[in-house]
């Protein structure tokens, strides 16, 4: 099977996904599998693009698959973990966060991306949450080794068999901690529930001042506190565990883009109905 690199990122994107389970014909799918002469089902041809791409292309989507499918699915579960990506925090936007009674934020460090803006998303995640570990691969490891020694960071290395190797354990941070960085992250019915259940009340002033007013009866919340509420209300986000075991039927090669998606039961039916067919 031969693909490009930028038919491989195509394939494993969201919108991709999403149009090959609404649009039965499928031309996208159907178009690459003709030009690699591939004539097998579509799940077993994710399958093989995705054998392909871990040999070739080790994109971030690469990456994110291999830490929902080895963290998330593999040590935890959806019942009891979940998992969020590109949230933004504090200025920048993390690429992966697994919740599991402590908030982990993954940043990813591919080979084909360079450095330079890490000192500055290290400062960011630390502003909502206490762990940090960067993922990374070979081209990185040795340097970053030497440049997070000291600090609070945690570094994994995914190797070239796709295993996740922690090089340097992450430590509690708690310095950076601020509840205007988290309150920013809630959304209004969140940061609403945990003004009500800490006050009792909501701020009675107009709409014009009312963001304002909730963001500084939040600040005026004990930190602490504060991490409790977000972390106990982006937990709530995941659906999938909603369904279960409609999920655990998908194939492993695309398990990060259908776990994002938030289907429903009948897309499910949908989604299995399209990798069944050649």
């Amino acid at each position: 099977m031969e693909i490009s690199n930028r038919k491989l990122s195509r394939l494993f994107s969201p919108s991709t996904l999403r149009k090959l389970v609404d649009d039965s014909s499928h031309s996208f799918i159907d178009q690459i599998k003709q030009e690699s002469d591939s004539f097998i089902v579509n799940g077993e041809f994710f399958d093989q693009a995705y054998a392909l791409m871990s040999k070739r292309y080790r994109n971030e989507y690469f990456f994110k698959n291999t830490l929902l499918n080895k963290i998330l699915l593999g040590r935890h579960s959806v019942r009891t973990s979940t998992a969020i990506r590109e949230l933004p925090v504090g200025g920048s936007i993390l690429d992966f966060l697994i919740i599991n009674g402590v908030g982990q934020v993954y940043e990813i460090k591919t080979e084909l991306d360079n450095l330079e803006r890490l000192p500055s998303q290290i400062i960011s995640y630390y502003q909502a949450f206490k762990y940090v570990s960067i993922v990374t691969d070979k081209a990185h490891a040795d340097v970053l080794r030497k440049r997070l020694q000291g600090t609070d960071v945690g570094l994994i290395e995914l190797t070239n068999r796709q295993t996740l190797s922690t090089l340097i354990e992450p430590h509690e941070h708690l310095s950076g901690l601020n509840q205007t960085s988290m309150f920013k992250i809630l959304r209004k019915p969140e940061y609403e529930t945990a003004l009500m259940e800490h006050y009792n009340t909501l701020p009675n002033v107009s709409q014009f001042d009312y963001y304002r007013a909730c963001q500084m009866w939040f600040e005026k919340m004990d930190v602490e506190t504060c991490h409790r509420y977000l972390l106990r209300f982006l937990k709530a986000r995941n659906t999938v565990r909603q369904h279960e075991c409609a999920f655990k039927k998908v194939p492993m090669s695309i398990k990060e883009l259908v776990y994002f998606q938030n289907y429903k039961e009948n897309e499910y039916s949908k989604l299995f109905a399209m990798l069944g067919r050649k």
